[in-house]
Parts: C-alpha cells; sequence; structure tokens
C-alpha cells in the first residue's frame, strides 16, 4: 500500500510538473508535455486528480481553458466541439465544483443532449458523422449522471443512453467486445447512480463486463487500439489504452476482484509503465506501452488505475491477508505457500510438505507402473511396455518437479521445469529403454 501511495504521488508530481499556460489566461495540458495544453487533455487530467483526491493545480486558469471551445495553433483554429469534447468539458467543471446551473454547465448540456441518436440512444465521436461509439456513450453518460438529479432532460437521456449499453452487453453487440469497450461498460455500470436503476438486467451487464474484463487481463490482451473520428474538418484519432482502462474498470465494478491473479498482474505490468528512476526527466509518467511514450492520457489512466485499486485494497483486504499475501510473494522459506504453475490465470499454490507428499504419491504409482511394465514386458509386448513405462516415469517426473520446486522457493520454476525434463530424457528414459530391449 505504501508503494501504491508513492506510485500515486509521483504521477501527481508528473502532471504539476508538466501543467503549461496556454498564454491566454488558462493553464492545463497536453497530450504530451511539450504540447501545448488543450481542452479536452485538460479536463482529463482534473477528473484523475480529482478522483484522486488531489488538489487541482492553478484551477482558476485551468477552468478557463476547459471552457473554450476552440483553440488557436499556428496552423490554425483547432475546435473542440465534438460530442467527446462536449462530454469532457462537463465531466471537468463538475469536477471542478462549477454550480449545475452554471451556463457553460447548461450549454454543454444541452450541446450533448441535442448529439444523443434518437433511435439507438448512444452518442457518436463527431457530430452527426460517424457511427454510435461505445467511448462517447459512456464518456457522456458519465458526464450526464452528475446532472440528473437536477435537470430533468439529463436524466431521460441518461436512462436511454445506459439502455444502448445494457441492451449491447447482453446481446454480444461486435461494439464491446473489445477489451476497452469493455471497460467504459464497466465504468458505466459502476456509477452509483446507474447502479441504482437496479434489476437483474444490470447485475447481469456487470457480471459480463467484469468477466470479460478479467479474462483479458489473465490472457495479458492489452492492445494499444485506436478509433478514427472527425472534429469538424480535422481528421483525429482517440488511442485507447486497454490495460490501463482494464485494470482500473474491473475493480470499480467489482472490488473483490483484486484478489484475481490476473488483475494483481495486471497491475503489475501497469506499475512496470510508469518512470520511477530519480534522475528519469519524465519521472512519475506513464508511458502507453512498454515501447510508447510518456503521456498525459497514459499518466492520467495509470493514476485512476492506482486510485482504484488502492480504494479496493482498503475496502477489501485486511491486516491478515496482506500478511498472507506477504509471505506467499517474498517467503523464502519452503515452508511458505507459493505458486508452484498456473492454470488459465489461477495460481496452484503449495509449500514444500505438500511437494513432499505429492513426490511420495507419484514416485511410488510411477515406480510400481514401470516395475510392472519390466515384470510383464513379454506379455505386454515393445510398444505396450515402453509406453507404461514412459508413463510411470511422467509421474515420477511430475512429483520430482512438485517436490523440487517447492522445497527451492527461490529458484525459477521454469529452470527446474527444463532440469527435470532434461534429466529424464537424458537419462532415466534411455536407461529404462536399454533395460528393456536387453
Amino acid at each position: 500500500m505504501s508503494d501504491l501511495d508513492d506510485r500515486v504521488g509521483l504521477a501527481v508530481e508528473w502532471l504539476c510538473r508538466n501543467q503549461l499556460a496556454d498564454g491566454l489566461g488558462g493553464a492545463g495540458w497536453g497530450w504530451v508535455s511539450d504540447v501545448p495544453p488543450n481542452p479536452q487533455n485538460t479536463a482529463e487530467v482534473v477528473c484523475a486528480l480529482t478522483a484522486a483526491g488531489r488538489e487541482v493545480p492553478r484551477a482558476d486558469e485551468v477552468s478557463v481553458l476547459v471552457r473554450r471551445s476552440v483553440v488557436a495553433r499556428e496552423s490554425g483554429e483547432w475546435a473542440f466541439q465534438s460530442p467527446i469534447d462536449v462530454s469532457w468539458r462537463l465531466r471537468a467543471l463538475q469536477a471542478l465544483g462549477v454550480s449545475p446551473t452554471d451556463p457553460d454547465v447548461v450549454d454543454s448540456m444541452r450541446a450533448l443532449l441535442a448529439e444523443q441518436d434518437a433511435d439507438s440512444g448512444g452518442w457518436r465521436f463527431s457530430r452527426g458523422a460517424g457511427p454510435i461509439s461505445v467511448t462517447a456513450t459512456a464518456n457522456s453518460i458519465r458526464a450526464l449522471a452528475g446532472l440528473g438529479s437536477e435537470h430533468e432532460e439529463a436524466a431521460q437521456a441518461l436512462l436511454r443512453g445506459t439502455t444502448f449499453l445494457v441492451t449491447s452487453m447482453l446481446d454480444n453487440d461486435p461494439r464491446v467486445r473489445p477489451v476497452y469497450a469493455c471497460a467504459y461498460v464497466a465504468f458505466v455500470v459502476a456509477r452509483p447512480e446507474i447502479a441504482a436503476l437496479g434489476g437483474k438486467r444490470i447485475d447481469r451487464v456487470r457480471e459480463l463486463a467484469v468477466g470479460q474484463l478479467l479474462e483479458g487481463l489473465r490472457r495479458r490482451e492489452e492492445p494499444v487500439e485506436e478509433e478514427a473520428f472527425r472534429r469538424n474538418e480535422v481528421a483525429d484519432t482517440w488511442r485507447h489504452l486497454s490495460l490501463h482502462l482494464a485494470v482500473g474498470a474491473v475493480v470499480v465494478a467489482d472490488s473483490q476482484a483484486i484478489f484475481d491473479p490476473g488483475v494483481r498482474q495486471g497491475l503489475v505490468d501497469l506499475l512496470d509503465l510508469q518512470e520511477t528512476a530519480a534522475l528519469h526527466a519524465n519521472r512519475g509518467g506513464f508511458r502507453t506501452s512498454a515501447e510508447g511514450f510518456v503521456t498525459s492520457y497514459a499518466t492520467v489512466q495509470g493514476l485512476e488505475a492506482m486510485t482504484y485499486a488502492r480504494a479496493a485494497v482498503n475496502e477489501r483486504v485486511s491486516p491478515a491477508r496482506v500478511f498472507d499475501m506477504i509471505c506467499r510473494v517474498d517467503g523464502v522459506h519452503h515452508a511458505d505457500a507459493q505458486q508452484v504453475i498456473e492454470v488459465d490465470g489461477r495460481a496452484v499454490m503449495m509449500n514444500s510438505h505438500g511437494g513432499a507428499l505429492v513426490l511420495a504419491a507419484t514416485g511410488s504409482a510411477g515406480l510400481t507402473i514401470a516395475v510392472l511394465a519390466v515384470i510383464f514386458a513379454d506379455e505386454l509386448g515393445v510398444v505396450g511396455s515402453r509406453t507404461l513405462v514412459v508413463w510411470g516415469t511422467l509421474f515420477i517426473a511430475l512429483g520430482s518437479f512438485t517436490g523440487v520446486a517447492t522445497r527451492l522457493p527461490s529458484v525459477p520454476k521454469v529452470r527446474i521445469a527444463a532440469a527435470v525434463f532434461a534429466a529424464f530424457t537424458a537419462v532415466v528414459l534411455p536407461v529404462v529403454t536399454f533395460l528393456l530391449s536387453s
């Protein structure tokens, strides 16, 4: 936990160091540290810092930038008026504590409501063009969720948008199959306002989303995927960081999932993407992937994932369970429980005493099979006797691996498996074959 707290602090420090003034009274962030700030990336940072319980630096200047719908660049004006931009603006203004009756909040809400598709209830990335997007719909729902109690039209739009996501998930719509899309659905159904709707459909969607995310994390399927869209006349690309999103979404939707090996491995993989070297220029920032760059949106999503994981740990993990996990992972005594193998993302735990019992059982069974195969070699024939000998020695090999692996916890399991395999193929099997043929 202390290490996770330190990691959160490093990410926040990176964001504070990389905040830039826009020269027009505003301040915020671009998608990388040397790109001029814009409203959308700035809104992402505001929401992440708020979720982490941290203050937004230079909040007044940040509010100025977030409220802008057009940003001047050397190549011309850059408009932020697409539904995805409006939804982020609305989320950021609420995170900054702006009143629901503020003109910019009301205008953003009405602009978002005007873009809701009349047939499906979903939203597009771009204004009036392109397919209905799970990303845009989920973010619009999260933006409107805090306004439903104040604005009736927002509550109605919220219900229709949620129905679209729920139906898509239950019907196994191709649009919700990618890991990132499933993560967006999980974030939505985890919202208190959505969960309050109740019903078996919401519960079932949450179960499906969590199951799909866990499966992806166990298989370590976390690609960086792209979604093309347009901001007015400018073509743009939204990059989805599936690992960052999946880790955060699964623990938000089900805090009990923090104990799943796939989630723990996913969190480890995610933390590996954070720069922690003391002298590194981007210390505290997150990369988009192992080969990618440190960016503000990767750092934002990494910060959110750590925040949600920390909350899940605080809620679910008792001191006794933490101690047990430490003994399993870091224990150096052979009597400590340790992971022997992993089957379908699930760890098989055993200590040296269990390993000794397995070795005794499999060794005696394997030896019995091999001896009987030698004794009755004539009746079984060459093929039959040799097959039984191989089968018997396989039992002995598996028991030997388990016994040695649990007795020597500091030695990598792959190295032990290779040594056992080499010994039985290079020594035991040739000797047995020679005895049977003589």
